[in-house]
């Protein structure tokens, strides 16, 4: 586990994530092409509430609930790379 502050200030502990769990969070974002061009991703928040869950010590709805949008895409980035860290 490794400690990590938001640019908020607010602190968490990111833990490393099995690769099964890595996977899943990866899949999630679903893109649609039309004419071999991407048009649309779905998917985005869920993938990020995935991350978040699955690479944060402790995580509850209580708590994901209390971060901004800029503190939940801060956080699921920090959480990718810890996670490429260790590979």
């Amino acid at each position: 586990m490794k400690a990590h502050k938001l640019s908020t200030k607010k602190e968490v502990k990111l833990k490393e994530m099995s690769v099964d769990d890595m996977d899943y969070c990866n899949d999630l974002p679903q893109m649609r092409y039309e004419n071999d061009q991407i048009v649309a991703i779905t998917n985005l928040a869920k993938a990020r509430t995935a991350w978040i869950r699955k690479g944060v010590e402790g995580v509850d709805d209580a708590f994901i609930k209390s971060l901004t949008d800029e503190e939940k895409n801060e956080l699921s980035l920090a959480i990718q790379e810890y996670q490429r860290l260790g590979e």
